[in-house]
């Protein structure tokens, strides 16, 4: 069984990861635990009820386990309640993490595309070195720990998708300089490489907790640039400034505003992409009809799944 045939009020039995393990007690001081787990299919919310002390401290977040139990429906979403957990010692984590919905090939065949986009040779050049420096973690980190494109290949797919939709804005927008803004969607996370400890299960870096990956893509600019003797000196300074305002407000992370519509496109290209990431993993574990549970990131809203032809 995989996690994505789990439906309401059936037996389950299935092999998975542990990306989450929270510890807790009862109202009765009973301990438990609160559980994510996943495989390469999708994730599961789990409750773990009525351990001792003991078994409590045999599982932890990374192992890979087989889960018995029972499946309910718990605030209009899928819940595991576990009645056994045994942990696989020999099993290979990487078979049972998320991966991104295109394969890497197609993912650097589609970033090779984008590029041709970049028109200035000066961008092109650093957008291209930077790549190359990161070319077997661009496309296998996360782009977050959680909340939106936090599996294998997220980072790279979450900046393809950001870029298919900016296409189609400069079509409307003629004014805005493409290459740019392409050259600014494919940069913009990149630090996040440095921030996060690695492709599964990331932790933060000391990097990432001191500086964040803002100000490490900043100054990776400022080096490449250097390296490769760029004498246009504004597109460079562009090409930071978009990086720099990416979070749209400083209250967010960005020490800046985006001041040049580029800027400010790609702040909404990149809000916009991870919540409707978000939403639709509200809508993949919620019954039609139905409001999912409050998602934290999206202000605590509740997502409503609208029934489909079928149920109305």
């Amino acid at each position: 069984m995989r996690i994505n045939e789990i439906t309401q009020e059936q037996k389950v039995n299935v092999k998975c990861l542990i990306s989450k393990c929270d510890k807790g007690k009862t109202v009765k001081d009973t301990p438990y635990l609160s559980l994510i787990l996943e495989d390469a299919t999708g994730v599961l919310d789990a409750k773990f009820w009525n351990l001792t002390n003991e078994q409590i401290e045999q599982y932890k977040a990374g192992q890979v386990v087989e889960v018995i139990g029972d499946s309910i429906i718990h605030r209009n979403a899928v819940q595991l309640r576990v009645r056994k957990m045994t942990v696989l010692e020999d099993e290979d984590i990487s078979n049972y993490v998320r991966l991104a919905p295109m394969t890497r090939t197609e993912m650097e065949e589609e970033v090779k595309i984008l590029m041709n986009e970049i028109t200035n040779t000066n961008l092109y050049c650093v957008v291209e070195e930077v790549l190359e420096e990161t070319k077997d973690l661009f496309y296998t980190y996360p782009a977050a720990t959680r909340n939106h494109h936090n599996f294998v290949g997220g980072l790279a797919y979450h900046s393809i998708s950001m870029a298919r939709v900016a296409l189609d804005i400069c079509r409307q927008y003629t004014f805005l300089d493409k290459g740019l803004l392409i050259a600014g969607i494919l940069m913009h996370d990149v630090g996040k490489i440095d921030e996060l400890s690695g492709p599964v299960l990331p932790e933060y870096t000391n990097e990432g907790n001191l500086l964040g990956h803002i100000s490490i893509m900043n100054n990776r600019l400022d080096r490449v640039a250097e390296k490769l003797g760029v004498n246009d000196k504004e597109c460079v300074l562009l090409l930071k400034h978009m990086v720099l305002a990416h979070h749209g407000k400083m209250e967010f992370g960005s020490p800046v505003l985006p001041m040049i519509p580029e800027a400010e496109v790609l702040t909404l290209l990149d809000n916009l992409d991870a919540r409707m990431y978000m939403m639709k993993q509200s809508l993949d574990t919620t019954q039609p009809g139905h409001f999912g549970p409050r998602v934290f990131a999206l202000e605590g809203r509740m997502i409503y799944h609208r029934k489909g032809e079928a149920e109305e």
